[in-house]
C-alpha cells in the first residue's frame, strides 16, 4: 500500500471505549416526516432507489450495476459540519454491496482525501479507509492512504450500529458503538478542502445484490 508523504497515518484501534453521548451533537434528520426533505438531503443518480419507510431512510441497491454509490449528501451548511453520527441497519444483501458514511477531510495538491467507515456484509467486516481522490468530472482514485478493520468477523446483517465520523485538522476519528474507536492521523496539518462533501448511503463494486439499508437517527457536529 502506497501513502503520500503528507498524510502517513496513525491508524490506533481501541476496543470496547464506550460512543461519546450525543451532547454538543445536533439531529440533522430522523426522518419524522415521512419524506426525503430536499432541503436537508441532495440525492445522487444511481440505482438505488431513495425513499424513507418507517421513519428511516430507505435505500435499495439493485442488482447488475457494478462500481455505483448511492448517497444521500447533506444540503445544510456542510462546511461547518465537522461530525457526522447515524444508526446504520443492513436489512438484507446479497453480494459486494456496503454501506456507508464517508465525506472529504482534506486536500492535497488537487486531489481531496476522501474517508469514510463501512459496513461490509459480504466480508462480515466494518473498517475504516481513506485515500486520494481526483477532482471532476472523473473522481479517480489516485491513492490509498489508510485502512484499518474491526475485529472480524462481525454479524452486521440484521444489526444496528451507530456509526460516528468527526472530521479534524490534524485526525480523523471513527467510533462505533460498543467496538471502540479508530483514529487516522496524519503526519501533519494539511489543507481544507474545498470541497465539503458529507454523504451516507450505498456502494456496489461487482454489481451483486440486492441490498435494502436503513439509516435513522442522524446527528452532526458543529463547530
Amino acid at each position: 500500500m502506497k501513502f503520500h508523504k503528507l498524510a502517513v497515518c496513525i491508524a490506533v484501534l481501541l476496543i470496547g471505549l464506550p460512543i461519546s453521548v450525543n451532547a454538543g451533537w445536533e439531529l440533522y434528520d430522523d426522518f419524522s416526516s415521512g419524506a426525503i426533505d430536499a432541503q436537508r438531503w441532495g440525492k445522487d443518480e444511481s440505482s438505488a432507489s431513495i425513499s424513507v419507510d418507517g421513519g428511516q431512510a430507505k435505500f435499495i441497491h439493485q442488482i447488475n450495476h457494478p462500481n455505483d454509490s448511492s448517497y444521500l449528501h447533506f444540503n445544510q451548511d456542510p462546511a461547518n459540519i465537522l461530525g457526522i453520527k447515524t444508526d446504520v441497519t443492513i436489512e438484507s444483501c446479497t453480494g459486494d454491496v456496503r454501506a456507508r458514511i464517508a465525506g472529504y477531510s482534506s486536500k492535497v495538491g488537487t486531489n481531496h482525501v476522501f474517508t469514510s467507515i463501512q459496513l461490509q456484509p459480504s466480508t462480515q467486516t466494518i473498517y475504516t479507509n481513506s485515500g486520494l481522490e481526483g477532482p471532476p468530472p472523473n473522481y479517480t482514485w489516485a491513492q490509498d492512504l489508510h485502512y484499518a478493520h474491526y475485529q472480524k468477523p462481525v454479524d452486521i446483517t440484521g444489526v444496528s450500529f451507530n456509526l460516528t465520523m468527526v472530521f479534524e485538522s490534524e485526525r480523523i476519528t471513527y467510533e462505533v458503538n460498543g467496538l471502540g474507536k479508530i483514529a487516522y492521523k496524519y503526519a501533519t496539518t494539511i489543507a481544507t478542502p474545498d470541497n465539503f462533501f458529507r454523504g451516507m448511503g450505498t456502494r456496489s463494486t461487482n454489481g451483486e445484490g440486492p441490498c435494502t439499508v436503513y439509516f435513522d437517527n442522524v446527528y452532526v457536529l458543529r463547530p
